[in-house]
């Protein structure tokens, strides 16, 4: 980048006072009920999530656990406030089927919501400021991404670990009141300790929940920092030898991370995910049990599967992978075992996800194949079913999925209920806190619905 680009404002000052300088007012309320959707959902998910071991909060509890100052969602133990971010992103982001923001290629809420819930526990913060901090986190996140995501992916990262630290960095410095300044700062330290590798598809390791809570942790840490006046390089981001020239391996300066600031909000492109597959995945196997269900199809009768994607997503680390198959990360990652799961179980479950040696599966999955279109936008598909008697079945997905209002989503929340190991009344309690968080005065209500939630 030329030194005479580096004369204008950066990034991290833009984006640091829009966190510091927004009027909650500026907000929309639509953005602003699109915020307690994601929250909603993202806790259901999470809950469910706690019926698994967990690294994070064995953690979070044995070496990051003092002084006492958050909840941990997963039973309400008090941590400190970076544990409690780590441990409750990771829980977010155990099944892979929290929210996710197509344009930057993440999972914008487990870190950010992770970090705000337990930064706002501590500084007291109301519900109305949670979720404008909230908002002003994901655009952090999304912008910062948006630009280049794709090159993050060719090079081996995993967007996702690498962006969530900056959206955690927003949602707390608002909710710590630094200046627009400071939170320059704290961007700035978070491009330092950013990270996280795609090679967890390749082996269906199990660091992927734990880089969103790094991500979380980190972001908190950041935050801190800057509010005890620790400074960062002001070009952290698009300097000659920033964030970007070091993970995108790009001098390009970014340009979709500033159209628009202030005025339009990311949070209106995420989605949630029904299934627990990969984002990706959402819309295929929503289509694949939709044809086979209008049909009458089983997975006897199916002889091909050809799903069509767009180029950047077929080729996604993890999408087009045939086995064999280490554990449920790698599954739910793989569009020839998600598919045939789905055509095989007429649904998808974490435990199905775990059968990486069902033989009648494993077969279907052979007949799956994947396509790239380059016709075909992102989070958009076309599955094509070949049936042994010799007829050809076709579904279209032509807008993305994930997109349900609030009563929609308390619905799918409720469906949880046994799965997160709760009676539907306390899942009630839960959406009810959710639902009137913009008039509560802390967060009380919400934390501890969430820890009665049949707490393990």
């Amino acid at each position: 980048m030329p030194q005479a680009a580096l004369t204008q404002a950066s990034l991290t000052n833009v984006l640091g006072h829009l966190v510091a300088d927004t009027p909650s007012a500026a907000i929309p309320p639509a953005i602003l009920e699109r915020a307690r959707v994601s929250l909603l959902h993202n806790l259901a998910v999470g809950l469910v999530g706690r019926a698994r071991p967990s690294m994070a909060h064995v953690l979070a509890k044995s070496f990051w656990g003092v002084p006492a100052e958050a909840s941990l969602l997963r039973d309400g133990t008090r941590v400190s406030l970076e544990a409690a971010a780590f441990a409750n992103a990771a829980l977010m982001n155990a099944r892979s089927q929290d929210d996710t923001h197509p344009g930057s290629t993440s999972h914008p809420g487990s870190p950010t919501m992770g970090a705000a819930l337990a930064v706002a526990e501590v500084t007291g913060a109301s519900g109305a400021e949670f979720l404008v901090a909230t908002v002003l986190g994901y655009e952090v996140l999304c912008r910062i991404g948006r630009d280049f995501d794709e090159r993050f992916t060719e090079r081996g990262f995993r967007a996702a670990a690498m962006l969530g630290g900056f959206g955690a960095v927003g949602a707390s410095a608002r909710l710590m009141r630094l200046s627009g300044t400071q939170t320059a700062h704290a961007l700035g330290l978070m491009a330092n300790l950013s990270g996280g590798l795609a090679q967890v598809w390749r082996e269906g390791s199990a660091e992927a929940p734990l880089q969103l809570g790094f991500a979380a942790r980190n972001g908190v840490s950041a935050a801190r920092a800057a509010s005890c006046g620790a400074g960062a390089a002001e070009f952290a981001l698009e300097g000659p030898a920033g964030f970007y020239r070091a993970f995108a391996d790009t001098s390009a300066p970014p340009v979709e991370a500033l159209a628009g600031c202030g005025q339009t909000w990311h949070f209106d492109e995420v989605t949630v995910t029904p299934y627990t597959v990969c984002a990706i995945l959402q819309g295929p196997v929503g289509a694949l049990l939709d044809v086979l269900e209008a049909h009458g199809v089983t997975a006897e009768s199916v002889s091909a599967i050809d799903l069509a994607l767009s180029p950047y997503e077929a080729a996604y680390p993890g999408i087009d992978f045939t086995g064999p198959y280490a554990s449920s990360i790698a599954t739910k990652m793989s569009a020839q075992f998600s598919l045939a799961l789905a055509a095989v179980d007429g649904r998808v479950t974490l435990d199905g996800l775990d059968r990486v040696n069902d033989a009648t599966v494993l077969a279907l999955s052979r007949l799956v194949r994947v396509t790239p279109a380059p016709d075909m936008a992102p989070r958009l598909c076309r599955i094509t079913v070949q049936l042994r008697d010799g007829r050809c079945l076709q579904r279209a997905v032509d807008v993305p999925v994930g997109r349900p209002s609030f009563d929609d989503v308390a619905r799918f929340a409720r469906t949880l209920a046994p799965e997160i190991g709760a009676e539907v009344s306390a899942v009630n309690r839960l959406v009810e806190a959710v639902a009137t968080l913009d008039r509560a005065a802390d967060l009380g209500a919400v934390i501890a619905a969430a820890v009665a939630c049949g707490g393990r």
